[in-house]
């Protein structure tokens, strides 16, 4: 399927807040998403791989790549020395490079990956989860971006189920001040 960015973005922000995610991180995993899909990757199937380790239990401590990636956009140097879904890290390092001005290569033992300051986001070689992560200055070539997302239907439908949880239930109340339909036109 292809969706607006626009669409991509908000939808992945609504299914990491339906996560658990707070607000401010799940607006920065929709940013990410649409960083990720005007690159060419598949940033809403790395975000549904986190989001499903995660409400399985099953993402380490200080593994979040938002949070991480919050966290070096805010300045800090966070130890890097495990990352859930790494790919979702480099939209927050491609803010860096162009702060930098310089291409930048985020590797560990399986994942790699470059950006450049025009905003280009590459994958070399993904992994859903690596230790030893390491930044460090690289030369790689200019990006062209994309104006459409591609996410398969299953993956957006998956992560429909977790924005489902950020709806609130009907109530007769509710639809007693005019939620919903009401009784109008529901036979």
């Amino acid at each position: 399927m292809s969706y607006s960015m626009s669409e991509i973005e908000s939808h992945c922000r609504k299914a990491a807040r339906g996560a658990g995610l707070s607000w401010g991180e799940a607006e920065e995993a929709g940013q990410a998403v649409r960083r990720l899909c005007a690159a060419g990757l598949a940033g809403a199937d790395a975000l549904l791989a986190y989001l499903t380790a995660r409400d399985a239990g099953t993402v380490k401590t200080g593994a979040c790549p938002i949070k991480l990636g919050s966290q070096m956009i805010d300045g800090a140097n966070p130890a890097l020395a495990a990352c859930h879904s790494p790919l979702l890290l480099l939209p927050f390092l491609s803010l860096l490079a162009e702060d930098q001005g310089n291409a930048l290569a985020l590797q560990g033992r399986v994942f790699h990956g470059m950006v450049t300051p025009e905003g280009g986001i590459y994958l070399i070689q993904p992994a859903s989860e690596d230790t030893d992560l390491s930044i460090r200055p690289t030369t790689a070539p200019t990006a062209e971006l994309v104006w459409r997302a591609k996410c398969a239907q299953d993956t957006y439908d998956a992560l429909n189920l977790f924005c489902q949880r950020t709806y609130a239930p009907e109530t007769d109340a509710s639809r007693a001040k005019g939620a919903g339909a009401g009784e109008d036109g529901n036979s």
